[in-house]
């Protein structure tokens, strides 16, 4: 927080050991949104998916277009990429499909987003990435799926159309763990232009790790590359959910300075990914976030409990930005024809 100005920051009734206030910024903020793509740029990370809760688009579309427009701002301004990705967690499954094509509709028509030299193309046409359909957890049914894509991709007026992604189950391929098993997901799965199965939290550690690589990701990529589709993999840095779900254990999936994104990293890369997700920039409330994150415990406010960077035991001399550091240098190392990449985390990337 010690990079942002005075007037980002909203106060709160939490307090650092000098007596300052602990604020809080905005992503409704410009200037706030523009610091972070310049990070991006400085780390050498390629853009950002801009999440866009379908249900909160229609609740709040002034606040979700002036976000997504700050993206678009930060991003033009520091030559990043976004693409704006729908999560239909918490829409309305009766009016799901009109819902989404009208709000995107109103992307492409009204703020123009398409036409940004920022906004992320692939096969010709604006990417467009869906997340959400057919998890257990979530609503949505495989014709509204089909529907939806075919829409997209086919069916719409062509400035409407789009190079879709999908966040998809981690088991998608097999109707198991995370995924619906009617049979017609399967079809649904397989329409995507993309594919990116969702993995935060079905791995833990390094072995765990290399289990999802040989039963997951690997059948994946085969199965993808027969298709013709391309494979995104999701990679995290660890996991804490605790302020969010009491219940949850503090620092339940822990970073080990970098050690369990670096090997999730060196896996993909090794298997033959040629693109990586890296979830997420700002997720702090899961505990995903890459970006600067309090390094010591003695940064933290006087009250409340967070998770820093030394939280793990022999970690203690991590610097605040290097998450943004590791998952630069893993950029680099996919633009790379060799792609070689070290199985131990770099000293100093």
């Amino acid at each position: 927080m010690r990079e942002y100005d005075a007037d980002e920051l909203a106060d709160t009734d939490f307090k650092y050991r000098d007596g300052s206030t602990a604020g809080l910024y905005s992503a409704y903020t410009t200037k706030t949104i523009e610091r972070h793509c310049r990070w991006l740029q400085e780390y050498d990370i390629d853009g950002l998916f801009v999440q866009r809760f379908i249900g909160d688009a229609l609740a709040w579309p002034h606040i979700r277009d002036q976000v997504l427009n700050n993206v678009r701002s930060g991003s033009e301004k520091y030559g990043r990429v976004f693409v704006n990705m729908y999560d239909i967690g918490n829409g309305d499954q009766r009016t799901l499909v009109d819902d989404i094509k009208r709000d995107w509709m109103h992307l492409v028509d009204d703020e123009r987003i398409t036409e940004s030299k920022s906004y992320l193309h692939h096969r010709g046409k604006p990417v467009l990435a869906m997340w959400g359909w057919g998890f257990t957890d979530r609503i949505g049914t495989p014709s509204q799926a089909k529907e939806l894509i075919a829409w997209f991709q086919e069916t719409a007026d062509p400035r409407y159309r789009a190079t879709v992604m999908g966040g998809v189950p981690a088991g998608w391929r097999t109707l198991s763990r995370d995924s619906r098993t009617n049979s017609g997901w399967s079809s649904v799965y397989r329409s995507f232009d993309i594919i990116s199965p969702w993995t935060v939290g079905r791995m833990v550690d390094a072995a765990s790790t290399d289990y999802f690589e040989k039963h997951y990701i690997e059948p994946d990529m085969t199965e993808c590359n027969s298709l013709g589709i391309d494979y995104l993999p999701v990679v995290f840095p660890g996991f804490s959910s605790h302020n969010l779900k009491p219940e949850k254990p503090f620092n339940e999936i822990p970073r080990l300075g970098g050690s369990f994104l670096w090997k999730q990293l060196h896996n993909v890369i090794r298997s033959g990914s040629t693109m990586v997700y890296v979830a997420m920039f700002d997720e702090t409330d899961e505990g995903t976030a890459i970006f600067k994150t309090a390094a010591t415990v003695d940064q933290n406010p006087t009250r409340g409990k967070f998770l820093t960077l030394d939280a793990d035991t022999g970690y203690d001399n991590i610097p605040s930005d290097w998450y943004l550091r590791l998952t630069g240098a893993a950029g680099r190392i996919l633009k790379e024809d060799t792609q070689d990449i070290t199985e131990t985390v770099p000293e100093n990337p």
